[in-house]
């Protein structure tokens, strides 16, 4: 009897492990066969859902920019002992509850011009540079920023400045909805 109780349960065991896997017959799962109709992170993505769910929502991003000095006169700029600069912040704050990844083409993440009283281009900051040609991501997550700083010499100008009001323009590289301006005064 206890040679049965042994032998039963090792004949069922064999017969469920053999499954036939000829070459010759489908044994693809039906799931390979059909395209699928519902999101997955597995392989059959669909690459419209992943598209949309990477979609930044530009009402939920906030851009600002300081400068300084704000305010200054050209008769103190000529007894500096110093070379006279600028110094530009741009910020990248996500006001959102998801977390957003920006892509950008190569080494280059922002950019930023600088425009007289009559509206003409005097610098761009990105116009003498080189960029490496890697493409690149930040990511940035809820209430979190992201910040760059440069500091522009005055002399790189391609004018030199007269008293009145200029404008600079900021822009994240590959997102020209992620903009923002603010001024700076030259007095004489």
């Amino acid at each position: 009897m206890k040679i049965h109780r042994i032998f039963i349960p090792f004949i069922f065991v064999a017969t469920a492990y053999s499954i036939d896997i000829s070459p010759s017959k489908n044994t693809h799962p039906d799931i390979l066969q059909a395209p699928r109709k519902h999101w997955s992170i597995i392989p059959f993505a669909d690459p419209k859902r992943i598209d949309k769910a990477n979609e930044i929502n530009f009402r939920k991003i906030q851009s600002s920019l300081k400068i300084e000095p704000t305010r200054f006169s050209l008769s103190s700029l000529k007894d500096s002992l110093t070379t006279p600069s600028l110094r530009i912040v741009l910020t990248i704050l996500n006001n959102g509850r998801r977390t957003y990844t920006f892509t950008f083409p190569d080494s280059q993440r922002f950019d930023f011009r600088i425009r007289n009283a009559q509206n003409e281009i005097i610098y761009v900051w990105s116009e003498d540079k080189e960029f490496l040609p890697m493409v690149g991501t930040t990511t940035l997550n809820p209430n979190d920023s992201l910040t760059y700083s440069e500091v522009v010499a005055l002399e790189d100008f391609d004018e030199p400045l007269t008293p009145g009001t200029y404008w600079i323009d900021s822009i994240l590289a590959n997102y020209p909805e992620i903009s923002t301006t603010t001024t700076f005064i030259v007095d004489p």
